[in-house]
């Protein structure tokens, strides 16, 4: 007697299989696939130019598959102009099951840019069904939202309150891992501040800087000891952390508020922190001192921490 060999048992399985699933459906019956539609949307009562704005979006699949992942945009249109929108946030959404539906919360700031006046805010979702020429649907919220000019937070306050920030999280990180907090340096915070507008005015993000120093010869040009004495030897050298980011929506990050100071020293500080070798020199047992510099070149902060 022959008996049949793997692949044959492999494909007799295949094929019982193939058969029972159309053996168990009706008659007749023919999938519509995922339908993704937008059944709840809320925002704002008012947004202001350059400020974050917020709000919620309900999804349903009402169709009799899974959906896949799409995205959904969120966007302001003036009912005068409908050619003048602005997209607030670009959302991913996972694979929603037959029959349920999922809340996402949005955010995303409000161009400087947008003209002040009445806008709808409106969510779009990409669809997946079987329709080519249904893309999409597209949902509204039914009053109309004013967009109004507010002053921003002052350049130099902000600059501030992201350096303060990064102060007093570096000491905090320090302390939580029992180590000692750091003196603040204002000379290191010079030195710092120095190469953080070099790196933004060039965009280049390195230890190195254009004529080929390290972070040790920048300090020693400015007469800073780069060398001292440690229990059971000499130190020599300087530490140093850098680092850029922008506002909005940031991959990997999340939202950082343009007008939050803190909210941008904290997304720097967690870069820094989830980074080994950065982590390292912010918890470094033998360092006890250290300043932070920063520069905003209209697109991205540059920050950079020295540690000594």
């Amino acid at each position: 007697m022959n008996l049949p060999n793997r692949n044959n048992l492999v494909y007799i399985s295949t094929i019982f299989f193939i058969v029972l699933i159309l053996f168990h459906m009706p008659a007749g019956a023919v999938s519509t696939g995922p339908s993704l539609t937008i059944s709840g949307l809320t925002g704002e009562e008012a947004a202001y130019q350059g400020y974050p704005y917020q709000g919620t979006v309900t999804v349903r699949n009402s169709g009799d598959q899974t959906s896949g992942i799409t995205t959904l945009y969120i966007f302001f249109r003036s009912p005068d102009n409908p050619d003048l929108n602005a997209t607030i946030s670009a959302l991913p959404v996972d694979p929603i099951r037959p029959g349920t539906d999922i809340t996402l919360p949005y955010i995303g700031t409000v161009s400087k840019d947008l003209p002040s006046g009445q806008y709808y805010v409106y969510g779009y979702v990409k669809g997946s069904g079987r329709n080519p020429e249904k893309t999409g649907t597209i949902a509204r919220i039914t009053s109309p939202v004013p967009v109004l000019s507010k002053p921003l937070p002052d350049r130099e306050a902000l600059h501030k309150e992201i350096i303060s920030t990064i102060q007093t999280v570096t000491n905090q990180n320090r302390i939580e891992e029992g180590l000692k907090p750091l003196i603040w340096d204002e000379n290191l915070a010079n030195i710092a501040e120095k190469y953080a507008e070099e790196s933004a005015r060039t965009g280049r993000l390195s230890h190195t800087d254009k004529n080929g120093d390290g972070p040790s010869e920048r300090a020693k040009q400015t007469g800073y000891p780069v060398t001292k004495d440690i229990e059971g030897g000499v130190r020599i050298g300087i530490a140093e952390n850098l680092a850029y980011i922008g506002t909005g929506m940031v991959a990997g990050v999340g939202y950082v508020d343009p007008t939050n100071g803190t909210a941008i020293g904290q997304a720097l500080m967690d870069g820094w922190m989830k980074s080994p070798g950065h982590r390292k020199n912010i918890l470094d047992p033998l360092a006890d001192r250290f300043g932070a510099g920063l520069f905003w070149n209209g697109e991205y902060y540059y920050a950079v921490s020295e540690f000594w």
